[in-house]
């Protein structure tokens, strides 16, 4: 269970990570504070992530039939030629957290619906 746990809390960090970053970047050419740009952000994308929370409990959901859950890292630096699901298991948190950085960075270039609420918060600050 604290597999689960793990995974959850390194997809919701990296993206929380990322999103900091990003914003701050955006914003600082603009006239707008951070926290506002933040707020203006994480309410366009709330979506986004309310979305991303419950395909991430999917995945969790059905992650037993395909992983073994109770092997322990001691039993999985043991093997020496490890599959990329035993060094996936090996690092569940940093893999978990790259996965959240990699998914906010996406959704951050891809999708404008963020960038669009922050410029539209600067614009009515007369930014």
């Amino acid at each position: 269970m604290i597999q689960y746990i793990q995974l959850f809390l390194g997809v919701i960090i990296g993206q929380g990570l990322m999103t900091s970053i990003l914003v701050y970047n955006y914003q600082k050419e603009l006239k707008i504070s951070y926290w506002k740009a933040v707020g203006a952000y994480l309410g366009a994308e709330v979506g986004f992530y309310v979305i991303g929370a419950f395909g991430l409990l999917a995945l969790l959901f059905i992650m037993s039939e395909f992983i073994d859950l109770h092997i322990t890292k001691e039993d999985l630096r043991s093997i020496t030629a490890k599959n990329w699901k035993e060094n996936l298991q090996l690092y569940f948190k940093t893999a978990s957290l790259l996965v959240g950085l990699f998914v906010q960075y996406i959704a951050f270039k891809v999708r404008s619906v963020g960038k669009v609420a922050i410029d539209n918060a600067s614009a009515k600050l007369g930014g």
